[in-house]
């Protein structure tokens, strides 16, 4: 009888290294997938708590200053015609001043980087035909636009 020794060979076959990296793919794709939609729904829970935040904000700066949020922020339609932002940076300051609220993380814009808008309608034309309106400057679904509570106007 011969002495042939036949070599145990350990390790993996290349079928079985290619099912796991396959596995491992599919279970990445999955997680991208749903991590985008976790991202997109804090994005929209974001602006809907901030604009909330800013509704109460205005409720309260009209009730402590005894104005309207116009004679509050003294700029009008803080969205039209302002490229820069500067109307809606001073618009939050003097709201924040008068509500005694921090509104400082409102002041960089919408979790989408674009600006929040505000239209001081109450009183305008000395009319109650129109409230005072908050929104996003780039519409996203889920969220819409506030319109803040009438101050001097019956509803």
């Amino acid at each position: 009888m011969s002495n042939i020794h036949y070599l145990k060979k350990s390790g993996f076959t290349i079928v079985e290294l290619l099912i796991v990296i396959v596995v491992i793919g599919i279970l990445a794709a999955i997680t991208v997938v749903a991590y985008g939609g976790i991202q997109d729904r804090a994005k929209v829970t974001k602006a809907n708590t901030d604009l909330a935040q800013l509704s109460k904000a205005i409720q309260v700066a009209r009730l402590s200053s005894n104005k309207i949020l116009l004679q509050i922020t003294g700029t009008g339609c803080t969205s039209c015609s302002d490229p820069t932002g500067s109307k809606m940076v001073l618009a939050l300051t003097q709201i924040a001043l008068a509500s005694n609220t921090n509104l400082d993380g409102l002041k960089s814009g919408d979790p989408w980087g674009n600006r929040y808008s505000m239209d001081e309608n109450e009183g305008e034309g000395g009319s109650c035909a129109n409230r005072d309106f908050i929104g996003l400057s780039t519409a996203h679904v889920g969220v819409s636009g506030i319109s803040v509570p009438f101050y001097n106007c019956s509803n």
